[in-house]
């Protein structure tokens, strides 16, 4: 019987004792075997062949998988992955460089350095001498999520067990049947009709364009400066919410970072508040940056927790903040008789109907709110970036917005389509900063040789090992940052590569339309496979649906850096960098669960 997520420490004990105790065992076995007796020995050479006994039995351990994989892709005709060498034992000196590059450098740039150093495009960590698979290949991340791949690589019980206190038994939180039987309860409201209704998008977008319009100055030049990452994480939550379970959480309607005489300062991932809205966006930003501390640190993550929870703090908030709308649609329920009319009945209400455990209807909303208030804020958040960063961009956009619905044309699901250069904007902005930039799976108790395009640079269309047990980290962020797939420019923010049908625009050689096209697994913002996102086109047709109201109102817009807090600004050691955007990032991209600003975007916008 597996142990409960929830029981971390339990897990973690177990584990410990079997690298601990289980070699004591061994030991007394071999000396009995042998005949000798144990009170011979002196107390000094007991305690040292107790203290040797652990890390023998533990070199016993590797030879004996070294040998077990070596074997199986000897059976398979599968190479086996290049190991990163480092200088200390069990790699921990890559494990201290992870972690520091993890607080000073770019995102996701030790592994960038990785994968450049070995000239590879999948290594095996191995650090604390466990396999822990990272890979840039989109053929690798195709078979994981394809196919019969879903069948062998789950999310898997320490994903789980990272998140329990979270995300509990929902959806973004579950493998096999009990994931499908919540894919199955969720399927029905992305339906087309439902996310091809703009009456709540409008809603919110009125009322954010109200918020900005009232920030304009006295000369009326330009608005005061504003978090945009606060702000549309607002727009988001409050549509998401209404959205869900009929009623918003009118976010919008509190005081903003740096308004009302309410104090900005940092947050866990971007700026903060103090009021009711800034406690929950505080303690649902901070639990998703201690979670990504759990999964950086691997699966020994328990021994810095085995005395407190430090998730329990703000997972208590997030669920002060959800309870009376939990308990107020299971009352409902109860006090009605007849079955409620399927046009009106909400996502929480078809979650009340189908379960009286309050707790899980309260886990299935939280993991709807994650997708539906990160993903998309991200999103529009970092839209507005390279609006600030590329004014050319920007005035083309709003060009086309004008063209098609002037200066107060409301937009709807069949026109929009028309928006190319909207949405060209949109898929380069999910190809630099997908909202979630790394994922992982984990392989079953068997070997499994699956294909890759290469081993290193001298090898191609091959398979390769994966043990038993083994952690894979696919890194989207990078895919879409591949030279050798998106061209030289790939690091440039260039959304005229997805309009390389137009014959208004120059062919180049692996323009990013006709790429994706040939090999679909090369872009992945919203995942693939049975669990693709359910929400992308609801995303989608938000995110477009408030950036052509947005430009219809505001003409440009500026990097208000002078706002930034204290510590946001990118480290000066980047612009020494001889590759990559950090040489000239304006902000410090960082990632939790998903991909962030860190001490928000702050944004001054010029009416129209």
């Amino acid at each position: 019987m597996p142990i409960n997520p929830r029981h971390y420490r339990l897990r973690f004990l177990l584990d410990l004792s079997w690298t601990v105790l289980f070699p004591q065992l061994c030991l007394f076995t071999a000396l009995k075997t042998t005949g000798c007796s144990y009170t011979s020995f002196s107390v000094i050479v007991r305690v040292l062949l107790h203290l040797l006994a652990v890390p023998f039995i533990g070199w016993l351990r590797i030879c004996w998988d070294e040998y077990s994989n070596a074997r199986a892709a000897a059976s398979f005709n599968a190479g086996t992955i290049p190991r990163v060498r480092g200088k200390w034992p069990g790699n921990l000196d890559i494990a201290v460089k992870l972690v520091k590059s993890m607080h000073e450098d770019y995102l996701m740039q030790f592994f960038a350095d990785l994968f450049d150093e070995y000239g590879v495009h999948t290594l095996n960590t191995r650090i604390f001498w466990s396999n822990q698979i990272i890979t840039i290949d989109q053929e690798i991340v195709k078979h994981l999520l394809t196919g019969i791949g879903p069948e062998s690589f789950h999310k898997g019980y320490y994903w789980q067990e990272r998140f329990e206190s979270f995300l509990g038994n929902g959806i973004f939180n579950r493998d096999k049947e009990e994931w499908r039987a919540h894919r199955q309860i969720a399927r029905p409201w992305f339906a087309k009709e439902r996310v091809s209704d703009f009456n709540i998008f409008e809603k919110y977008t009125d009322r954010t364009l109200d918020i900005l319009s009232s920030l304009i100055t006295q000369h009326g030049s330009t608005t005061r400066a504003f978090d945009a990452q606060d702000l549309f994480a607002r727009f988001t939550l409050d549509t998401a919410s209404e959205f869900l379970f009929g009623q918003s959480l009118n976010t919008l309607m509190l005081e903003l970072p740096g308004q009302g005489g309410h104090a900005v300062k940092m947050g866990p991932k971007g700026s903060a508040i103090d009021d009711e809205f800034g406690s929950f966006a505080w303690a649902f930003e901070d639990v998703q940056v201690k979670i990504s501390t759990r999964m950086r640190i691997g699966n020994i993550w328990p021994i810095f927790e085995l005395f407190q929870d430090k998730t329990q703090k703000s997972n208590t908030v997030i669920h002060d903040f959800l309870r009376p709308l939990v308990d107020q649609a299971l009352d409902k329920k109860n006090r009605r008789d007849d079955k409620l009319d399927e046009g009106s009945e909400t996502f929480l209400d078809h979650l009340a109907r189908s379960t009286e455990d309050r707790d899980t209807v309260r886990f299935q909303l939280l993991n709807m709110l994650l997708a539906g208030r990160d993903t998309t804020s991200t999103l529009l958040s970092f839209v507005v970036y390279f609006l600030c960063c590329h004014p050319e961009v920007t005035a083309r956009l709003r060009t086309e917005v004008l063209d098609h619905y002037g200066h107060d044309g409301r937009p709807t699901l069949e026109n929009l389509k028309g928006l190319k250069y909207l949405r060209a904007v949109l898929n380069e902005t999910l190809r630099l900063f997908p909202p979630v930039p790394m994922n992982s799976r984990l392989s079953d108790n068997s070997p499994r040789a699956i294909p890759c395009t290469s081993l290193s640079t001298h090898t191609t269309n091959v398979s390769i090992l994966i043990p038993p047990n083994t952690t894979i980290l696919y890194n989207t962020f990078l895919i879409q940052r591949r030279k050798d797939l998106w061209g030289e420019d790939a690091e440039v923010f260039r959304p005229e590569r997805w309009l390389s049908n137009n014959s208004n625009i120059k062919y180049r050689d692996g323009d990013g339309l006709r790429k994706m096209i040939k090999d679909p697994f090369i872009f992945l913002p919203f995942h693939a496979g049975p669990r693709v996102c359910l929400g992308q086109n609801f995303a989608l047709n938000e995110a477009s649906y408030f950036l052509v109201l947005l430009l219809q109102r505001f003409k440009s817009f500026e990097l208000a850096e002078d706002s930034m807090p204290e510590g946001s600004s990118p480290p000066l050691h980047w612009k020494k960098r001889t590759s990559g955007r950090q040489r000239y990032e304006r902000i410090w991209p960082k990632s939790s669960v998903t991909t962030f600003v860190k001490g928000g975007l702050w944004v001054r916008a010029i009416p129209a």
